[in-house]
């Protein structure tokens, strides 16, 4: 049902978002909204996915859309490969593609991989992202950041990675060290890294930095945005961020 009525609606974000909140006000509640834990949940049930979008997705739109910009548009037009690291619906991915429309970026992705716990939210991710691009490879992986082993992913080294953290790098349920590890055992070559959180504390902000932290040493390593904003900082918003955007070469 649902794929149906995204079938008739544009390929935009806005659009989702506003289809998502209108099939959420058949049956919203405080109770399927406070199940979202303040969106770290693993969501399980059709309502809390259209409850997330309802809630989160102009923050997520925003945020996402800020991070990007910095970068220099001569690396979003090189051959990428794309990331999104505890993707839950796939919102920083879709962000990503109609920034490339929008900004009429002459780009060439060749595979977005959606790496995520919730079976239903990745299926849903696939549903959002197909919508966007009709010809693009869409690699699923339903794990927690946790259970993932080198074997999950085929990095091409001369291609340049999008690695796209929206919301998960502040969670503190998943081993940092082992991802940084996987990182950097998988994705040779060019990387580019778009990280986005809420300001919740600065415990969490900083583990956000401990990651920028660990690839400072590496080749051509360049902090292209460095934004940490309490709620009332963010110009036009009533919303908190931090965001961090950075590349560098991994050997």
């Amino acid at each position: 049902y649902y794929a149906e009525l995204l079938a008739s609606i544009s390929a935009n974000f806005k659009e989702i978002q506003k289809l998502c909140t209108d099939l959420y006000s058949v049956v919203a509640s405080d109770e399927i909204f406070w199940s979202l834990q303040r969106g770290v949940k693993v969501l399980t049930e059709q309502n809390q996915l259209l409850a997330y979008l309802n809630s989160y997705g102009k923050m997520h739109h925003a945020k996402m859309m800020s991070a990007i910009s910095p970068i220099e548009q001569v690396d979003l037009e090189e051959n990428l490969e794309i990331y999104d690291w505890g993707c839950g619906q796939g919102l920083a991915s879709v962000c990503f593609l109609e920034y490339l429309d929008k900004q009429n970026i002459n780009y060439s992705v060749n595979k977005f991989t959606l790496i995520e716990p919730s079976e239903i939210a990745i299926k849903r991710a696939s549903l959002h992202l197909r919508k966007f691009t009709s010809d693009i490879q869409i690699v699923t992986i339903n794990k927690d950041l946790d259970s993932l082993e080198n074997s999950d992913f085929e990095s091409n080294n001369n291609r340049t990675k999008i690695h796209l953290f929206s919301n998960i790098l502040d969670i503190d349920l998943f081993s940092m060290r082992d991802l940084i590890s996987l990182i950097k055992d998988n994705f040779k070559g060019k990387n580019i890294f778009i990280c986005t959180s809420p300001f919740v504390d600065t415990f969490k902000t900083e583990r956000i930095n401990g990651f920028v932290q660990s690839f400072s040493n590496k080749p051509n390593f360049n902090l292209i945005a460095n934004i940490s904003e309490r709620k009332g900082e963010w110009n036009g918003t009533n919303w908190s961020r931090v965001v961090r955007v950075f590349k560098c070469s991994i050997d």
